[in-house]
């Protein structure tokens, strides 16, 4: 049997989940990925380039074709433009891109803001470098930030703001109004702003997508990381990209080529010769929107809240009706007792703040969503 120590982040609670899910016979919606299938046509250019012989090293900084399409989607949405030669970098995923971005920008004593629940990677890679994160949580019923909080907890350390649209963990957006505020704070300062875009084509609704690119004012002081991979429901091929003015890019280069140096070659063509040209990447959009509705519908009569959520595949359930309990000891009956898994959110807390929360991937099969509700309106 899975014990529950040593879990410290979301990766070894994932597979801490995973591995409860097995020995229960449970439906495990803990997962951090979508079940979407690679996209048809994908896999034909990358195996076509497989045989043609790209299979050896990539420039570090990405190949020229891919980065001209990552520049030329990324104009068409924002009407900003990245120089392809010396503002785009090809990275191993967007994990990768936001490590080698946070440590060649902040340096011992700099402060730099994180919004909880909070991605993993953030923490590490400041305090490798001698910084301080200062947390500042997020409003708990929709996963806002309160831009007044803030503006308090700046400081002349202040170095770096981190902000992630759609949010990684709960799928809340950003909207004009948030970067009008952020763009307020930020007037005569030499902060910096790394813009987690991890899940930045999984908006529900088109209408509301929107990089930080598409504010020319913070553009110019931004670093954006995207994912590709996950874009294209093909996580574990790692493709990913980091954005930025030349000076800080050149900076990015430096630590990503000792970091990873190259990014694998072949997936790198087969990204280029299959995004090229494309208005949007994600391909499911009515799939996973028709899965948030009919898990919405079968769960409202449960005793979980379902808190909004307008971007990715997560959705966040409150269950403060149900118990008391922590989250993590939540989370184990559920899969002990009615044979479903979910995440507890207290993970995405550096202090392990417990709001009776938990999140679950929604991306999923008809029949697994539908198994999975009828197991959570059980749930006393």
């Amino acid at each position: 049997m899975a014990k529950l120590t040593g879990i410290v982040n979301n990766t070894s609670m994932v597979n801490f989940m995973s591995q409860l899910a097995a020995e229960n016979n449970a439906v495990n919606l803990a997962n951090d990925f979508s079940d979407f299938a690679c996209p048809d046509g994908l896999l034909d250019v990358l195996i076509s380039h497989i045989r043609d012989g790209h299979n050896k090293y990539a420039q570090s900084e990405g190949i020229a074709e891919l980065r001209n399409v990552i520049s030329a989607y990324i104009s068409d949405l924002s009407g900003y433009t990245y120089d392809p030669e010396t503002e785009v970098t090809v990275t191993a995923g967007a994990t990768q891109a936001i490590f080698t971005a946070i440590s060649s920008i902040v340096r011992e004593g700099d402060e730099v803001v994180v919004f909880e629940p909070a991605y993993e990677t953030y923490i590490p890679a400041i305090e490798s470098k001698g910084a301080r994160p200062v947390f500042i949580q997020l409003r708990p019923t929709d996963f806002s930030i309160d831009w007044s909080n803030v503006q308090k907890m700046i400081t002349t350390r202040t170095k770096l703001i981190i902000l992630s649209s759609p949010h990684n963990l709960s799928g809340a957006i950003l909207t004009d109004e948030d970067f009008d505020k952020l763009q307020k704070i930020v007037n005569g300062t030499k902060i910096m702003i790394l813009s987690d875009e991890s899940f930045g084509d999984l908006y529900h609704n088109p209408a509301d997508k929107r990089s930080i690119a598409c504010y020319p004012k913070l553009a110019e002081r931004a670093v954006v990381v995207g994912s590709l991979s996950k874009s294209l429901c093909v996580p574990g091929w790692k493709i990913g990209y980091c954005l930025a003015p030349a000076a800080i890019s050149a900076e990015v280069r430096i630590a990503h080529s000792y970091q990873v140096y190259s990014v694998n070659l072949p997936m790198q063509y087969a990204m280029a010769d299959y995004v090229g040209g494309k208005k949007t990447l994600f391909p499911y959009l009515a799939e996973i929107n028709e899965c948030k509705a009919l898990f919405a519908q079968l769960m409202s009569d449960s005793a979980f809240t379902l808190h909004p959520t307008a971007g990715g595949y997560f959705q966040v359930l409150g269950y403060d009706k149900i118990s008391t309990e922590r989250d993590v000891d939540f989370v184990k009956r559920l899969a002990k007792e009615y044979g479903v898994t979910a995440m507890p959110m207290s993970v995405f807390y550096h202090d392990s703040n417990d709001n009776k929360q938990v999140r679950v991937c929604i991306g999923k099969s008809e029949e697994d969503i539908r198994l999975a509700a009828e197991r959570f309106k059980k749930v006393k």
